[in-house]
């Protein structure tokens, strides 16, 4: 306290002004940060930069960083006459957090107005494409298959497409005498599990619509169920408490080959009968098959 009686009235000054300052600073830190918890940090570059962004008509400055809570938006991008206004549904999130585009130009002016601006459409430009390596990157860590597709050759192609939810959709396509060369890949394949898929398989199959039956004995039951010729060759099953699993395949005699092998599960019923607790596929996956036990399907699946 006697060091500040011992100041000039200028310094006094000086000091009150600089602790203000550093008052003014750290409540300003404070509420900062207050008012950003829970909130996601968002660049925002939408070329060209004098265009208006809005999320649920509230506008947000473009060209900037923001801080949003996490949901969904409604965006819109407007600029003049001479590009074309930009409206959809946006979600903001840890793993999607920046707006970045380039609005249509609508006329020669519009398009010269880019030319002129060439460094903006240059910063967006990139900004869309780190944002779309970092989903890219991301949506690999989440769907390990992601690392392996897509697979094209002679014999069967294994590529995928987005869901609704972006999600991919495993998609494989063979013949029915170059499946099994295909299924066989895809349990290859580093790092994924089969059962986390969504596969769809396009292989044509002569299987007629499913009939329930009395067949007591599993592979006569299949084989009524599925209207098999005799041309299928079902395999020896195994039973797992109520669960009976097995596989049958094509046996082309005149070639000497065993093809096209579909696994299929069955459920001992209450009054001892038997029905379909999955229909025949190539393999099993959480998705494609419900109320049926992981282990079953991790069985089924390696018969």
């Amino acid at each position: 306290m006697s060091f500040f009686k011992n100041l000039s009235r200028n310094q006094k000054i000086v000091i009150s002004i600089g602790a203000f300052f550093f008052v003014a600073i750290i409540i300003y830190s404070v509420v900062t940060l207050i008012t950003r918890i829970g909130k996601v940090k968002t660049i925002v570059k939408y070329a060209p930069y004098s265009a208006t962004v809005s999320l649920n008509d509230t506008q947000i400055a473009n060209n900037s960083t923001v801080w949003l809570t996490p949901g969904d938006y409604n965006l819109k991008v407007e600029y003049n006459e001479h590009f074309e206004s930009y409206e959809t549904k946006i979600t903001i999130s840890e793993d999607n957090n920046a707006i970045a585009g380039i609005l249509e130009p609508l006329d020669d002016e519009g398009e010269d107005y880019l030319e002129k601006h060439e460094r903006e459409v240059s910063d967006a430009e990139g900004q869309v494409g780190a944002l779309t390596n970092q989903q890219g990157a991301k949506q690999k860590e989440k769907y390990p298959i992601l690392n392996h597709l897509p697979i094209n050759n002679s014999l069967y192609s294994i590529s995928y497409e987005y869901d609704e939810n972006f999600a991919p959709i495993v998609n494989v396509k063979a013949d029915p005498e170059y499946l099994d060369v295909a299924v066989e890949q895809l349990k290859l394949l580093d790092g994924v599990n089969i059962l986390d898929l969504n596969l769809v398989f396009h292989t044509p199959t002569e299987f007629a619509n499913y009939q329930q039956n009395s067949e007591e004995d599993p592979a006569a039951f299949i084989k009524t169920a599925y209207g098999l010729s005799d041309k299928y060759v079902i395999n020896a099953g195994k039973t797992n408490g109520d669960y009976y699993y097995t596989s049958f395949y094509i046996n082309d005699y005149d070639r000497a080959l065993d093809y096209a092998h579909y696994r299929v599960i069955l459920k001992r019923q209450k009054d001892g009968t038997w029905s379909a607790a999955a229909d025949p596929q190539p393999l099993f996956t959480k998705l494609s098959v419900k109320n049926v036990p992981e282990k079953i399907l991790k069985a089924t699946n390696s018969y």
